[in-house]
């Protein structure tokens, strides 16, 4: 007659208790190098996300440059407010639809979008008004705007970290969920 206990006479929740008990001691390397490889994945998880926005913004500037080329200038392209604001535009929407793709939410994307584009904005505006600042000319201003934009992205992306190191589609890590 099986009455709950193995052929050695222990109970199966005695067995398990005791190697969750087992498990649950792990040596303090085993324990470091696990939340050191949580934390590397948390950083991928980061700089990939920064990669493929950039690659979506890559994609929305070779799409606007095909539309030039196609259909012309539009009026107005001379002047850098215009310029900029269009090429902003046009790197934002993909941008954006990645983000919605990947499972953040609008105003993610919207706040991904300003900290893109007011940066750029904040050395546009002096060039277009010819306010002198050192090293901002309308020369250096597409390589400057464009670093700009990039800091601005990490800037927001690091201070909230915990939305841009999670998982595909809004799912966190289990070091972000608190296990």
């Amino acid at each position: 007659m099986n009455n709950g206990t193995r052929s050695d006479g222990t109970a199966p929740f005695a067995v398990a208790g005791e190697a969750a008990r087992r498990q649950s001691v792990a040596s303090p390397g085993t324990e470091g190098r696990a939340r050191w490889r949580l934390r590397l994945g948390a950083g991928w998880r980061f700089s990939r996300h920064l990669l493929e926005m950039v690659v979506a913004m890559i994609a929305g500037m070779m799409m606007l440059g095909v539309a030039i080329a196609v259909f012309g200038e539009p009026p107005g392209y001379a002047n850098p407010l215009v310029e900029y604001g269009l090429m902003g535009a046009s790197m934002a929407a993909p941008m954006v639809a990645w983000m919605r793709y990947r499972g953040h939410a609008w105003s993610e994307g919207l706040q991904m979008t300003a900290a893109m584009l007011v940066p750029m904005f904040a050395l546009v505006l002096p060039v277009e008004f010819s306010v002198a600042v050192p090293g901002l000319t309308e020369g250096s201003l597409m390589v400057l705007s464009h670093a700009a934009m990039i800091t601005g992205m990490v800037v927001l992306m690091v201070c909230r970290f915990d939305r841009y190191a999670h998982d595909a589609h809004g799912r966190k890590t289990n070091m972000q969920a608190g296990r």
